[in-house]
């Protein structure tokens, strides 16, 4: 049987809220929002964050897979972050080296299934890094910008 819950990941230039929509799972899903904080587009280098994704299973369960959606944009190749009338091309992904982007496996995308985990009392958490990325020299106007991203956990 395949199971699927989905999570709302939320980015923002500022904050970086995780809304929970997964009722009455085998698994909870917890998350740390990527919050990218200022962004200069007069800076040479990359803007560069990271979230995480927490996934708590009972230790029976099967690795959970991660896949995230491509967001408001509707693309991955990048994704958009949106303030007003502007959109800041951004992408999310698996490694430190933000050169594979986290998707749904389409568009030359991967998913993540999470392995290892700490077992306790039955349970296995498994915790894992979201890399986030704006890259440099975009001119965008001041204010807040933001996605959406839903994530869907299948198991």
């Amino acid at each position: 049987m395949r199971r699927a819950r989905r999570l709302l990941l939320g980015l923002a230039a500022l904050t970086a809220p995780w809304a929970y929509a997964a009722a009455d799972a085998a698994c909870t899903i917890s998350a740390t929002g990527v919050a990218f904080g200022s962004y200069d587009p007069q800076s040479l280098s990359p803007d560069d964050s990271t979230g995480t994704v927490n996934v708590d299973c009972k230790s029976t369960d099967p690795a959970p897979n991660v896949a995230l959606s491509a967001g408001l944009s509707g693309s991955y190749t990048p994704r958009a972050l949106t303030g007003g009338s502007y959109s800041l091309p951004y992408n999310l992904y698996t490694t430190t080296a933000r050169n594979i982007i986290w998707g749904n496996g389409t568009s030359g995308t991967v998913t993540q299934t999470l392995s290892g985990g700490t077992i306790s009392g039955g349970r296995r958490l498994y915790s894992q890094s979201v890399y986030g990325r704006i890259p440099a020299g975009q001119n965008v106007g001041a204010g807040s910008y933001s996605d959406t991203i839903i994530l869907t956990v299948t198991w």
